[in-house]
């Protein structure tokens, strides 16, 4: 069985490839380097598995469909939406041409790529990675926060729709708070704290194989979540924006 993996060259993405490689799965792996991915698959091969890659930049949505056209057959495990960036800024002072890459990244592609797996495929779970930074609206984050809202309610709902007609597919929401991966780097923050990626794809690998309908990795991010909920969001914007200013 394949799992589908995008955003595969580097953080999150590479560490799911390499449990899911380890534990006899074959992959198609997705990014838009292609001389990262094949050094990638490469290694992934010693542990006997098929790889495929495919160097599509996502943000385009033809490559969207083109990807999901060349998988169609497949026996597929997992679809997992996993690329995406942020920038940090003030909005104002944000490179346009930049954010609207970013829209066509994080929302676009993961709308066209699971509406199309959905139409194409009568199994295989999709996890769509989003972040905590979806639960409420992040200072000098704005767009990548609204990216993740995005993200996280269009995952929230499809799940539960698929839940009511009894779908052998599930919609698997993954909110992973910050992580120290070159995700930071390209957003040019500079964040000190945050999870090891590898500890962070484990608790990820373990809720997808629990089938869980939302992963939030950490404790300390389980707790932000509830707080979330009772903290007026008045406060919640000078924390948060309290916060981005140290990055």
């Amino acid at each position: 069985m394949y799992v589908v993996i995008t955003g595969a060259s580097s953080g999150i993405g590479r560490e799911l490839a390499y449990l899911y490689a380890k534990d006899g799965n074959s992959l198609v792996l997705v990014a838009r380097g292609e001389v990262r991915l094949k050094e990638l698959a490469e290694d992934l091969r010693k542990f006997d598995v098929d790889v495929l890659v495919k160097p599509y930049d996502l943000s385009q949505i033809d490559n969207c469909k083109k990807l999901i056209s060349e998988i169609i057959g497949m026996d597929i495990l997992l679809f997992i939406n996993n690329a995406g960036y942020g920038n940090l800024g003030y909005f104002q002072d944000t490179n346009l041409d930049l954010e609207m890459n970013m829209l066509g990244l994080n929302i676009n592609a993961v709308h066209v790529l699971t509406k199309l797996y959905l139409q194409n495929f009568d199994k295989g779970d999709i996890v769509n990675i989003s972040s905590m930074a979806a639960f409420l609206p992040t200072p000098t984050f704005a767009t990548y926060a609204a990216t993740k809202a995005f993200v996280n309610n269009l995952s929230r709902a499809i799940n539960y729709e698929l839940k009511m007609r009894k779908s052998n597919i599930r919609v698997i929401t993954v909110n992973p708070g910050p992580v120290k991966t070159n995700f930071n780097e390209r957003a040019k923050a500079h964040i000190n704290r945050g999870m090891e990626v590898k500890k962070c794809a484990r608790i990820i690998y373990s809720g997808i194989k629990k089938r869980k309908s939302v992963i939030i990795p950490g404790f300390w991010m389980k707790l932000t979540y509830f707080l979330t909920k009772l903290v007026p969001v008045g406060l919640l914007l000078k924390a948060s924006y309290k916060i981005q200013q140290k990055k």
